[in-house]
């Protein structure tokens, strides 16, 4: 199976996506600042007879009172991809999940820890929590944001603005 793996901060509709991939809510979600995904969790679903293994993975902005502290999430994260990546024939495809009301600059800074250990593996961004952006069409989010989303690299990487209600 091909391996996705999402990324981002605690309440960015990570496990959200994978429910919706799932059809089903197998990967627990909240809205909450304290995340509910302790580990990195692994979901098998088909897409046209083609079969995946979706990551869901600790919030990496969690304080110290969370389920994983920040650090902890990204010591962790980083040394998860590096095994991923040891298998060169299966280079897995990276989707960081940001919160589109929020502050986007902080969000895209977990990318930007990441770049160097995900090199040049496939990686798109998902843009959730359009229901509480001003954006409209949602299709407006990424142009009003290019600036910073320049200033990461990223302003060319496939992306989606959805709503995981």
């Amino acid at each position: 199976a091909q391996s996705v793996v999402i990324f981002g901060t605690t309440g960015s509709g990570k496990s959200s996506i994978i429910n919706i991939l799932l059809e089903s809510e197998e990967a627990p979600a909240s809205n909450d600042a304290i995340g509910c995904t302790a580990t990195n969790d692994d979901y098998l679903f088909s897409i046209d007879e083609r079969k995946y293994r979706i990551w869901d993975t600790p919030g990496l902005n969690e304080g110290s009172e969370g389920l994983v502290p920040a650090e902890v999430a990204l010591k962790n994260l980083k040394s998860f991809v590096k095994e991923l990546m040891r298998d060169k024939n299966r280079t897995p495809l990276f989707i960081l999940c940001i919160e589109g009301s929020l502050d986007v600059k902080a969000q895209l800074r977990h990318y930007d820890s990441l770049k160097s250990t995900i090199r040049d593996a496939p990686f798109s961004i998902v843009v959730t929590g359009m229901d509480r952006c001003s954006s409209n069409p949602w299709s407006q989010w990424w142009g009003e944001h290019q600036k910073i989303l320049q200033s990461f690299g990223v302003a060319s990487v496939d992306h989606a603005c959805v709503c995981t209600l």
